[in-house]
């Protein structure tokens, strides 16, 4: 009796995973199948089998439950890439090609919904991050608006949405998608590496425009 006590408890926390872990699978089907801008929790409900008030007991909010469907996503749907150096990209780029095409519904449901947005949010938190990080070595010497607008345009080629855009506006395959990203990437690095090589040569070592506005007027 006394074992049967001991071993209750973990069979329930695997029920309750297992429960959690359909909602979760069964959002992401409904965000896919659906692509709308919002998403039923009736719908949800409905397609994991469980009560809608299921839901909330293991998702307090949508916000956690939209938090759950992008961690879920991001391990076992496009499953993220990590890299260390902005050269990377070009290639990590090609392989989500290809996993953007495995799920185009999903893909394009995470690029252009509201829903799917709100989805990617975290994931994409992480990334920007780590373009900030791979970018770091490249951009010492550079402006803080010129460092910001090398993360900016890094993160946004290496972007579902891109894949989307030029796939839905210009007929493009995921073969041409990638190419022209590995192309306007390539031309990126090889820029920002031309201007920071500069900078240092000048000896403007990373200050900001304001900074150096306000330098310029203090002899006058």
């Amino acid at each position: 009796m006394n074992t049967a006590k001991r071993h209750e408890p973990s069979l329930r926390d695997e029920y309750a995973e297992m429960t959690r872990q359909r909602i979760v699978a069964a959002f992401v089907e409904t965000l896919e199948d659906e692509a709308a801008d919002d998403i039923s929790m009736a719908a949800v409900a409905k397609r994991a089998k469980v009560a809608e008030r299921t839901i909330y007991r293991h998702f307090k909010t949508r916000a956690e439950l939209f938090a759950a469907a992008g961690e879920w996503i991001e391990n076992n749907v496009f499953s993220y890439i990590p890299f260390t150096s902005p050269d990377e990209l070009p290639d990590i780029f090609r392989k989500l090609c290809k996993r953007f095409d495995r799920h185009p519904h999903l893909a394009r449901a995470i690029a252009m919904t509201r829903a799917g947005r709100r989805v990617r949010a975290g994931f994409r938190r992480h990334l920007i991050e780590q373009h900030r990080k791979a970018m770091a070595p490249l951009v010492q010497h550079l402006s803080a608006k010129e460092v910001r607008q090398a993360e900016a345009l890094a993160s946004y080629l290496n972007n579902v949405l891109a894949w989307n855009a030029m796939r839905e506006d210009f007929g493009m395959s995921s073969t041409d998608v990638a190419d022209a990203i590995e192309w306007a990437l390539t031309t990126l690095l090889k820029d920002v590496r031309q201007r920071d090589a500069a900078a240092a040569r000048s000896g403007k070592v990373g200050k900001s425009p304001r900074k150096r506005t306000t330098a310029a007027k203090e002899p006058a």
